[in-house]
């Protein structure tokens, strides 16, 4: 674990053009699920990683292993996922006002993924095991929603976030980080797409809705 926060913070922070935000990280035994830090009064399911700005420095939970929703089980899932939580650190330094849900997963999931082309992990066979959900969208997805649907959420995300990678290039990754940061209203469903099609750059609105996923 330690070894991937470590390459997930370097590769991000150069990713990003960014320092690397104060972060704490802790691995939670299930016993202690119940008494880690955390922004709410109940504790979040076991298994399931997260970050909090309510300890000192902030920190990422991360439990001894993770929940069965989490699929497919490839080599790839654990630091994926690591650094998916570690891109939700690194967005949320800054104050970020409220967005569809969509998007602000997102930004996190693709920075996963440049991640793990920074530092060479395989990805084909993880990414080839996603089924991609005929008629399942992301900007249709709405909640509250049970694990099998939150999961097709997000693999429907990493799918679109490898895919604007291979087509736009990691820039786009830091021009919609900061784009979120100076952001000051609460943004809506048109607003959020005209901030990530402008991230994306030339031909970003039509490639987004070309993709049977968005």
């Amino acid at each position: 674990m330690r070894g991937h926060l470590t390459l997930g913070a370097g590769a991000l922070a150069g990713v990003l053009g960014t320092g690397t935000p104060g972060l704490s990280a802790l691995l939670v035994a299930d016993e202690d699920w119940g008494e880690a830090p955390r922004d709410n009064e109940r504790p979040y399911p076991a298994g399931l990683p997260y970050f909090t700005r309510s300890a000192e420095p902030p920190a990422l939970v991360l439990p001894e292993e993770l929940s069965p929703v989490f699929r497919p089980r490839t080599g790839a899932l654990l630091p994926l996922t690591v650094w998916h939580e570690l891109a939700h650190a690194f967005l949320l330094d800054r104050e970020v006002v409220r967005t569809p849900v969509w998007l602000g997963e997102l930004a996190p999931q693709a920075a996963s993924v440049a991640v793990a082309r920074r530092v060479g992990l395989p990805l084909e066979g993880h990414l080839g095991s996603l089924d991609p959900a005929p008629g399942f969208t992301v900007r249709g997805f709405a909640g509250p929603a049970g694990a099998e649907e939150q999961m097709k959420f997000q693999n429907l995300l990493l799918l679109l976030g490898a895919a604007a990678l291979e087509e736009f290039g990691e820039g786009f990754l830091g021009r919609i980080f900061r784009a979120l940061w100076e952001e000051r209203d609460v943004v809506g469903g048109a607003r959020a797409e005209e901030l990530l099609a402008g991230a994306l750059g030339p031909g970003g609105r039509e490639w987004l809705r070309s993709r049977p996923g968005f």
